[in-house]
């Protein structure tokens, strides 16, 4: 393993890989990949690496105000973070310039995500206190009233709880490989899949109560993994509202998740300071990673 010490002047609340692309756009530079970290600490931060060489600081965005609770990246080299000032940045991480930046009146962004396919240019976001997602464009505009595409709706509580007036919090979102639906998951446990073409709701997603931080399709597109405070992450067959099985093991909230491989695998981090690798087919972990001292968030 490489390790970065005092990567940030602060806690790291989100993370993203990205492979370098070489100017043709076909595989990756010198084996050498790029790394965003986002932090409390008000600013993100581009890493490359290589297993000889472990991590360099590449690039530095500042002025990501109170903090980055969010961050990801495109293959076309476009940087996304959401901050807990109320607002959405799009970096160019080559040309090291700001291609749009969305203000909300409110904590109405949250975890974000690029679409899968670069060419539709677009980006989704968790709602925060609004529920649901909002669809954005990533594009250059003009006039920056166009820049939403459309809200989707969070859907009611299916666990039970009390009705309330309040709409639960949008925690995490996640597109399907394919691009053509997302999830966003809140604080309440219901967890809400979307076409994203015809912008509507498809299914609600059941087997929580207590907040979902994270989401993540596997890679091939069969299942949808969600990552609880009850310490358990639920699989799902994307045609089924119940849950399939799940995976066990954290002694505390799964803050984080991630597909990996050719699907077969993920890896969840936990406010318990581990990180498991599993295998998905036999809900088994086969690796626990104890280096780190506090919550991994990312």
């Amino acid at each position: 393993l490489k390790r970065k010490e005092e990567a940030h002047e602060d806690e790291i609340w989100a993370v993203a890989w990205n492979p370098r692309k070489n100017e043709a756009g076909l595989g990756e530079n010198d084996g050498k990949k790029e790394l965003l970290t986002g932090s409390v600490d008000e600013s993100c931060k581009v890493w490359s690496y290589d297993k000889a060489g472990g991590f360099q600081l590449e690039q530095t965005f500042e002025k990501q105000d109170l903090g980055v609770v969010s961050v990801d990246v495109n293959a076309a080299g476009l940087c996304a973070t959401s901050t807990l000032d109320c607002s959405v940045k799009i970096f160019d991480i080559k040309e090291m310039v700001v291609v749009a930046n969305v203000n909300f009146p409110g904590p109405e962004n949250w975890s974000l995500a690029f679409h899968p396919n670069v060419e539709t240019e677009q980006i989704a976001l968790a709602a925060g206190i609004k529920g649901g997602l909002g669809l954005y464009k990533t594009s250059a505009l003009e006039d920056e009233s166009e820049r939403q595409v459309c809200h989707l709706e969070p859907q009611p509580s299916q666990g039970g709880a009390k009705s309330t007036t309040q709409k639960p919090f949008a925690l995490g979102c996640a597109y399907h490989p394919s691009g053509t639906k997302i999830a966003c998951s809140h604080s309440d446990g219901h967890i809400a899949l979307y076409d994203v073409e015809a912008q509507k709701h498809i299914l609600t997603f059941a087997g929580h109560s207590k907040p979902v931080r994270d989401l993540t399709f596997t890679t091939d597109g069969n299942f949808l993994i969600s990552a609880c405070d009850d310490k358990t992450c639920n699989l799902y067959d994307i045609s089924s509202k119940m849950p399939i099985g799940n995976l066990t093991g954290h002694d505390s909230s799964v803050l984080c998740l991630e597909s990996i491989g050719d699907g077969g695998y993920c890896v969840t981090g936990s406010s318990d300071s581990k990180t498991k690798v599993w295998e998905i087919r036999s809900r088994t972990c086969v690796q626990t990673l104890s280096e780190h001292s506090g919550p991994i968030w990312d």
